[in-house]
């Protein structure tokens, strides 16, 4: 971008994009659930292999709780971009009203 060409945001844009990481977050949720309710059982892997349900119950607890701190950070980010849209959107009716003031001088 040229210097001087400004920078253009539309808050509707960043709201809409919070809507899907909001929806994007729901879907984690429900994997992140999914993952805490469904366990191996012990005998999954038969007799030689009945150790494998144990080690495989670490790594799906690790995985789990990852997926949880995605959709906390998504959350997050999604409630930020809202608050962001929100400040642009106030301070373009701040700046609007002093366009307005300046023009009722003349």
């Amino acid at each position: 971008m040229p210097a001087g060409d400004g920078i253009q945001v539309d808050p509707d844009d960043l709201t809409a994009h919070a809507a899907r990481l909001d929806r994007c977050a729901g879907n984690l949720d429900t994997a992140r659930q999914a993952g805490q309710h469904v366990r191996l059982g012990g005998d999954a892997y038969g007799q030689l292999c009945a150790m494998m349900p144990m080690l495989l119950d670490g790594l799906q607890r690790t995985l789990v709780d990852g997926i949880g701190a995605a959709t906390g950070s998504v959350r997050d980010t999604a409630g930020r971009l809202r608050t962001s849209a929100d400040r642009y959107r106030s301070s373009d009716a701040r700046a609007s009203h002093l366009l307005d003031q300046t023009r009722q001088r003349r």
